[in-house]
């Protein structure tokens, strides 16, 4: 298989920024603060399913 598997890609990226920023058991992430998401629109803020 020559294809690319894309989320492979995207979460081996990810893992790779929370490892360089030192992230950790002991030294979660925070938000804003140690990791930006790069999920548009952010995780919560986006279009939401009408009410039963």
């Amino acid at each position: 298989m020559d294809g690319e598997y894309r989320t492979k890609r995207l979460v081996l990226t990810e893992h790779d920024r929370m490892a360089t920023a030192g992230l950790s058991l002991e030294k979660p992430l925070v938000d804003g603060e140690t990791y930006a998401s790069p999920l548009t629109p952010p995780p919560g803020h986006g279009p939401r399913h009408p009410a039963a």
